[in-house]
């Protein structure tokens, strides 16, 4: 089954199910709305799995075509299993392409335009240590950023299709490259972004509060101490 056929069944499924499927939809958007630059892998796990479920109906006849000895409960967790491998394993292998893609395009202009200018980097030990710690700290950055990214782009995405479903509106009818859905995507997307920069913050906050001594406890100490 291509891919193009394959999301159209999976909309079709979704349209079938409806305004019951608006609920689950929009949690799992939630989360990563709030916190998705840490659950993202969970999320789209689960996201994955759910795919799989809807799609077994169609999927099964052609397991069973193969002589396959599973019951269609065994092949429907098989299913669901795969999906959601499948699903978290191309955010993450994605996100570290574009991570490479980045940095490599970054460079490879940096330093073409160093040469330019009578700078020779690939030859110099010096740039070339400079260059390599610059890739090492723009590698860090752009990973702890990119995360935040994606959880955007699908927070965006699923809230939309969740008010599509709740107001029994066909999800197969949706077009997501077109310009109007750009611009509703867009201001979920900044605030998401936003949201999930609150959330590091605030963990970092707590990491830092750990460390710090309980304040009751240094009182009880000075206590002991005067006496």
């Amino acid at each position: 089954m291509e891919i193009d056929q394959l999301s159209s069944e999976l909309a079709t499924k979704m349209d079938e199910i409806g305004p019951v499927l608006a609920l689950p939809v929009a949690m799992l958007s939630l989360i990563l709305f709030f916190q998705g630059h840490r659950r993202l892998q969970i999320v789209t796990m689960v996201i994955g799995a759910a795919i799989g479920y809807v799609m077994s109906p169609t999927i099964l006849p052609t397991v069973e075509e193969l002589g396959i000895d599973l019951t269609p409960l065994q092949v429907t967790a098989i299913i669901c299993l795969l999906f959601g491998l499948i699903l978290s394993a191309s955010v993450i292998m994605s996100t570290r392409l574009l991570t490479s893609a980045f940095i490599f395009i970054t460079f490879s202009t940096a330093i073409q335009t160093l040469n330019n200018y009578g700078f020779d980097v690939e030859r110099s030990e010096l740039w070339s240590g400079i260059a390599a710690l610059a890739a090492l700290f723009f590698t860090m950055g752009i990973n702890r950023i990119l995360p935040s990214i994606f959880s955007a782009i699908f927070a965006a995405y699923g809230l939309i299709l969740a008010g599509l479903l709740a107001t029994s509106n066909q999800v197969s009818t949706f077009e997501p490259v077109e310009i109007k859905t750009f611009i509703m995507m867009l201001p979920i997307f900044v605030f998401s972004l936003f949201m999930q920069k609150l959330d590091v913050k605030n963990l970092e906050e707590r990491e830092l509060a750990k460390d710090q001594p309980d304040p009751k406890t240094i009182e009880a100490q000075q206590h002991f101490l005067q006496l």
